[in-house]
């Protein structure tokens, strides 16, 4: 090994030191603020399950209806989804707004000037929304457990996975939206004009086989879709896609969304302006 290899090998080995700080840093800013980081997506969560439970749940818990959710009790069947949903907001909202306020305050000059690569600095980030998603996806689920009086006998091993995929993806899209937007405004119009509709076409609510024909080739564009058949077939063992292609096409998105975020973060495009 030359000197040049060596120093190189130093200089990523002592990345991780402040990346961890940086995942630390993460970590800490969503426990000093639990109302808006869990009271808030289980509070939301809980208005779905009421709302829904107890003015279409009935209609479709019995006769032919019962397809549209699989043949499951309507709150059970929303208890996936549902838990993807506020998983994907969290994934999304942690860097992104972190991101924009260290650009406010002006402390991103501190972590561009750390000796932090942008792999490091994704994965920190990253790593960071996953912990808040784990709590976000374990509230959801034990509200909408005692929402629907029963727990969900649910598979762990891919449903941690399924987490781990969907906070990636929209963890890695959360920090190119967080480098690039200039204005919370334009993070506005990103979760209003973009994520949300997106989210209610991904069959959240109701089997996305109840849509039309005709808006039928718009799931095979989204993610979200994917990420709930992942939570889906984890948590109940149905789906409206084979297991292989939700985790594989997901694990597509994820290298996608994670080598935008990575070309992003090394070019400082938003970051040094």
């Amino acid at each position: 090994m030359n000197i040049n290899e060596y120093l190189n090998k130093k200089v990523i080995s002592k990345s991780w030191l402040p990346g961890f700080g940086v995942f630390e840093r993460e970590v800490r800013r969503f426990f000093a603020v639990p109302a808006q980081t869990i009271l808030a997506p289980v509070g939301s969560s809980i208005i779905y399950f009421a709302l829904f439970g107890l003015s279409i749940g009935k209609m479709l818990s019995t006769g032919h209806n019962s397809i549209l959710t699989h043949g499951y009790n309507y709150i059970t069947f929303l208890i996936p989804g549902i838990m993807a949903m506020e998983i994907i907001n969290a994934g999304i909202q942690n860097p992104m707004s972190s991101i924009m306020i260290s650009k406010w305050t002006g402390t991103i000059v501190d972590m561009l000037m750390a000796p932090l690569t942008p792999f490091a600095m994704w994965f920190a980030f990253v790593c960071g929304a996953i912990i808040r998603s784990l709590i976000v996806g374990i509230a959801v689920y034990f509200s909408g457990s005692l929402c629907s009086g029963t727990f969900i006998f649910f598979n762990p091993i891919p449903l941690v996975a399924a987490i781990i995929l969907a906070t990636g993806i929209f963890g890695s899209l959360g920090i190119a939206a967080g480098a690039i937007c200039k204005s919370w405004e334009q993070i506005g119009i990103i979760l209003s004009f973009i994520i949300q509709p997106l989210v209610f076409f991904s069959g959240v609510f109701f089997s996305f086989n109840s849509f039309p024909e005709w808006i039928q080739f718009i799931r095979f564009l989204n993610p979200i879709f994917y990420i709930v058949c992942m939570f889906r077939y984890s948590m109940l063992g149905v789906s409206d896609t084979t297991p292989l292609i939700s985790f594989g096409v997901s694990s597509i998105f994820l290298i996608i969304s994670s080598v935008i975020a990575i070309q992003v973060l090394k070019s400082g495009f938003g970051l040094r302006s």
